[in-house]
């Protein structure tokens, strides 16, 4: 599945680099962004496929970004990332319009999955929230 395009929106160094090395020794594209304007920079200039956000980029909230990231690409799917343990966070960003939210640090193979299934089936997420949505409004 590889030869996907990865934007790394995060200010942590080594996580930034843990992250570029696993995606890049898995055969992914990636672009790292320290800052929200170096994102929304590389959103305008190529094509991603799914964006990663730390909850907190420079000062600038993740959910922030999250919604700059939207503007570009409405359906791109956007993985959360945080080292706060805190439900809110969590909820904020999944409200925001974050496909997953996950837990720093992070495991190698969780997350090596979960952008295998977003790619495998983009467009199935939405749908079944649709046909949740709608089953409801049907009783």
């Amino acid at each position: 599945m590889p030869s996907a395009r990865i934007l790394i929106v995060e200010d942590e160094r080594q996580t930034v680099d843990e992250l570029r090395d696993l995606f890049e020794l898995y055969g992914y594209e990636t672009e790292v962004a320290l800052n929200k304007q170096v994102a929304i920079t590389i959103l305008q200039e190529r094509s991603m496929d799914i964006a990663i956000v730390s909850t907190q980029v420079q000062g600038v909230p993740g959910t922030e970004i999250l919604h700059e990231i939207k503007k570009y690409y409405a359906t791109m799917p956007i993985i959360m990332i945080s080292d706060q343990k805190l439900k809110r966070a969590e909820t904020s960003s999944l409200k925001a319009g974050a496909t997953v939210f996950l837990l720093k640090p992070l495991d190698h193979t969780t997350i090596l999955q979960t952008i295998e299934d977003i790619l495998v089936a983009p467009v199935a997420l939405p749908m079944q929230k649709k046909t949740k949505l709608y089953s409801k409004s049907r009783k």
